[in-house]
């Protein structure tokens, strides 16, 4: 029981950690133009993509808080975002 409740307190911990990076503040710092490895210093690395090695769209966070970018040739090209 002991066990489950620290994995549990673990798992609460690093999604919390995971979403401090999802905030306007930072999804206004993302221009057009904007190379992938430039997003990912200020987001970090991606919940989701489209495909790793060329991503045309990708999203960080849920469903319900997420910020998504869309790429061609590894630029922006368009961004969207909700609930942050």
């Amino acid at each position: 029981m002991k066990t489950l409740i620290i994995a549990a307190v673990a798992m609460i911990i690093l999604t919390a950690c995971g979403d401090r990076k999802l905030t306007r503040s930072n999804y206004n710092l993302i221009d057009v133009g904007m190379r992938y490895s430039e997003v990912t210093n200020i987001l970090g690395e991606p919940t989701w993509c489209d495909d790793m090695q060329r991503p045309n769209e990708c999203m960080w966070g849920k469903e319900e808080k997420h910020i998504k970018v869309y790429f061609i040739s590894r630029r922006v090209i368009n961004t969207e975002s909700r609930g942050i």
